[in-house]
């Protein structure tokens, strides 16, 4: 399987940008100045790049996303439900479907994760949630529960040759502190900056997480310190890689069945208003801009990305995201409504 995925690797890879650049945007001045009308981007809609084989399947529960070198990662949930592989799409490959709508869905090769029957030693063990790469590491957000408390861990891994293969080093797994009582929440974003590793919350609300902040660590999993955190409601599922001005763009969801969560209040919404189809409808499926700065993250003073919702019923739970170039970023579901790679656009003023 390894040599298979090699094969693929070396017959696909092109030379191109860094996946995750960016134009040079001026950092943008924060205001106070509150808005009463819609001022926000036009919604964008989203692009679908069709999918085959294993990954294709909503069992797969694609959970995050992250390029190494010219290789979308996607990282499901359970990868013992497919021999404890992940799966990779050669950026030729995407660019070619992105070009052409109509083309033959592509098919995911399977990347080997080779000791990662062990995960399930791990307390509470539910599941994959993040994963970024670095070098030649990478590292993993887990979520666990047990005894009625969720569970965190950071787990560092090494990649094999040129991602013949992905090997974790349980050894070294940090159990993260939990920062709210709400079940089946956890941490399901992790970030590189400089050397460091910042670990994010999904929760960030007034209510539901009122001692935000995300975990700064060391690569070798030292805790640094913390980063206060916005004021987000909803959640937070996962973040691009930071651009050269320490910006990155986070998925913000929200699925009406999700009781846990209230409502009432959406300083953002307020802040810039919502686009057509989310207007009177629970759904929220949004992009928001933020950034590392002065020891916190904060939001950028832009409106966020609103996507064209599918209706005023069914919510596309998108858990992955990377950029695309300087063009948009790439979105992943989970198995809601079923697994949906697609492409949004950045808007033509941002």
């Amino acid at each position: 399987m390894a040599v298979a995925a090699a094969a693929v690797l070396s017959a696909c890879q092109i030379p191109s940008a860094d996946p995750e650049a960016r134009p040079d945007l001026e950092p943008v001045t924060a205001t106070a100045t509150p808005v009463q009308m819609r001022t926000g981007y036009p919604e964008q809609t989203v692009q679908t790049v069709p999918l085959a084989g294993p990954a294709a399947e909503p069992e797969a529960e694609i959970s995050g996303l992250d390029w190494f070198g010219d290789v979308l990662v996607l990282l499901p949930q359970y990868p013992d439900r497919y021999d404890h592989n992940l799966f990779g799409l050669p950026r030729q490959a995407l660019a070619a479907a992105l070009s052409d709508p109509g083309k033959t869905p592509i098919e995911p090769f399977p990347i080997p994760l080779v000791n990662g029957s062990e995960l399930r030693s791990l307390e509470g063990y539910e599941g994959l949630e993040a994963i970024v790469f670095t070098g030649s590491r990478f590292y993993l957000a887990v979520e666990g529960r047990s005894k009625g408390r969720m569970l965190g861990y950071l787990i560092p891994g090494k990649v094999l040759g040129n991602l013949d293969g992905l090997e974790l080093d349980l050894a070294n797994a940090l159990l993260l502190p939990p920062q709210t009582s709400l079940m089946n929440k956890a941490y399901e974003s992790l970030l590189i900056q400089g050397s460091q590793v910042v670990a994010i919350h999904e929760l960030a609300g007034k209510e539901t997480n009122p001692e935000r902040h995300a975990l700064l660590l060391s690569a070798e999993l030292e805790m640094v310190g913390t980063l206060n955190v916005p004021e987000v409601e909803f959640r937070i599922t996962d973040a691009t890689r930071l651009d050269r001005y320490n910006r990155f763009w986070a998925v913000n969801f929200h699925w009406p069945g999700e009781k846990q969560l209230p409502t009432q209040a959406d300083a953002i919404r307020e802040r810039w208003g919502e686009g057509a189809s989310h207007k009177d409808v629970a759904i929220v499926e949004r992009l928001l801009e933020m950034e590392i700065r002065d020891g916190r993250i904060a939001l950028v003073d832009r409106p966020p990305v609103e996507l064209v919702l599918l209706d005023e019923v069914v919510a596309r739970n998108w858990e992955g995201i990377v950029r695309w170039a300087d063009e948009g970023v790439l979105v992943v579901t989970d198995r809601f409504p079923t697994t949906i790679l697609a492409f949004v656009p950045f808007p033509e003023n941002e």
